[in-house]
Order: C-alpha cells, then structure tokens, then sequence
C-alpha cells in the first residue's frame, strides 16, 4: 500500500543580509537554507559549516542550530521550513513509488546535511517560494507540483553528494580513529574532527564497513593485538596496553569475543618462531615450518 505522504510549509523567505546573528533555536519543522549570492555559517550542537554561492543546508526538525553573517561578507538566502505529515496541505504521494532518490532520502532523512546544489535545487526552491508569495489558495495542483519537485531535488542532492562525500568522510574518519587507536577514541571528537554529526557519521559506518564506531576501533585494535601476540614477545598484559586497554581482563574478554579463544591460547596456537642467524644464514618462515638458504 503506498505511504500517505504530505508536506506542510510552515515558513520561507527569500532576503539579502547584510548582518545577522541568532542564538542557537530549534523547531518542530524541517529547513532548508540555500545561498544564491555571498556567505554565511550556519553552526549546530556538533558541526559548523561555511555555505558558498549555489550551497544549501538542510536540518531536519529539532535540531538546533543557528545563522550568523557577517557584515564584510553580505549573504542572500532561500529558506523554506516544511514538515512531513499523514495529511496535510500539500500531498507528496507518489513520491516514493516514482522518484528512487526522493526513497533512499526518505530511508534515511539525515539530521544535518551541507552540500552543493548538484542539481536544481536553487531553481525549484525560487519558483516555489516565488509561487507562495503570490497565492495562499490551499489545494494549489501548481503548488503541489512545485513542493513535489523541490522535493525531488533536495533528495537528488543529497543522495548524489552522500555518496561521494560519505566517501570522503569515513576515510577521515578511517585515519584518525588509526592513528589514535592507542588513546581514548570518543565519538563526539571523531565526528568534530571530520565535521559531521555523530548520527550522520555512524550512519556511515553502518551503510559503509557494517559496523558501529566502536566496533570499527575494536576490530582495528584486535587486528594489532594478534599482529603482537603472533611476531613478538611481549607479554599479554603489554600487549593489551600498547593496543589501548587498561585492563588484561576486558583486552583477554574481548579478544576471545572476537576470535573464539583467549589470547595465550592464540598465541599457544599461531606464534612464529625465529631463530637467530648464527651462520650468514637466511631464514624464512612458512606457518611453522622454518627454511633456510645459504647467503652467496
């Protein structure tokens, strides 16, 4: 049965900014700013961004956040707040039956997204809010062709651009959880260094490795764990430091989680022996077998 989808705006404007400042507000609608012309930042709980000529942030709803332009840099917007409802003013149905980018955004509505129009999007958002202004007539078949299309262009942007920049921001994330993986790793932190939300970037490691957060730091430090414990002589508890535990009881808990046996009994099993070169002697190792051949 297809979904009843309606949209409701609950407010627009479209205006040039010399300056302006706002405290940090939310509401129950979804929002959309686009830059035609100039700068502005628009800054959340977890992330700032600088928005450009034809950029556009979208911000579902009770997320807070807040607008600041400064007056060296002037800013002209499009804005549009709008709410999904099971009825409504304006009916959206049909939507995820004939627009595939419009149902992968529905799937997953993002908290916060910044980006590039990669489309239409400034064009559509125009001729709605142009159309707004003039007519207040409820049951507008224009209007609803013109919400369906803004609509359909906001989640073509968003859509495209996830997947190119989601990219992008879970190697960031990749290499700073890697080079800290002897620290404290908090998620806050990761996604500040990134600059994404911690929502939209777990959402990444979920659709993108198939793992949380955490389990990806995990898996990172076991991966080092059995580097150590199979080419070296450390002993466990070292072992169970130097890849960021404070304890040998949790690092001994999780290891056997994941591999199916302490890590003595891992190391009982898999470790490689070399022996010393005494005699200019090349020695290789093959599981547990060692070779050797005559240096020339």
């Amino acid at each position: 049965m297809e979904k009843r989808i309606y949209g409701n705006i609950t407010a627009f404007y479209a205006l040039s900014l010399s300056e302006f400042h706002m405290n940090f507000h939310s509401h129950k609608s979804n929002e959309i700013m686009y830059v035609t012309s100039g700068q502005c930042t628009v800054h959340t709980k977890d992330s700032t961004h600088s928005l450009g000529n034809n950029q556009f942030i979208f911000i579902r709803s009770h997320v807070p956040h807040r607008l600041e332009i400064n007056p060296d840099k002037p800013c002209s917007i499009l804005n549009l707040e709008f709410s999904f409802t099971n009825k409504g003013d304006i009916p959206l149905e049909g939507l995820l039956e004939r627009s595939a980018d419009f149902k992968e955004f529905w799937k997953s509505i993002p908290s916060c997204f910044y980006g590039s129009d990669s489309r239409d999007l400034g064009y559509a958002l125009k001729d709605l809010i142009s159309h707004i202004q003039r007519f207040t007539v409820k049951d507008d078949f224009l209007l609803e062709l013109l919400m369906s299309r803004t609509m359909v262009e906001l989640a073509f942007s968003i859509t495209s651009r996830r997947n190119d920049t989601g990219l992008r921001y879970l190697r960031k994330a990749c290499g700073y959880i890697d080079k800290n993986l002897h620290s404290d790793i908090k998620i806050p932190e990761i996604a500040s260094y990134v600059g994404i939300s911690r929502s939209y970037l777990q959402a990444l490691f979920s659709e993108g490795i198939g793992c949380s957060i955490t389990e990806y730091a995990t898996r990172k430090r076991m991966e080092e764990a059995v580097f150590l414990l199979v080419n070296s002589t450390l002993k466990i508890i070292d072992i169970a430091f130097a890849v960021g535990y404070n304890s040998r009881q949790h690092f001994a808990h999780t290891f056997e989680k994941i591999y199916g046996m302490g890590p003595y009994s891992y190391r009982k099993t898999h470790m490689k022996i070399l022996e010393a070169d005494t005699e200019q002697k090349r020695f290789t190792i093959e599981d547990k077998q060692i070779s050797s051949h005559i240096l020339n």
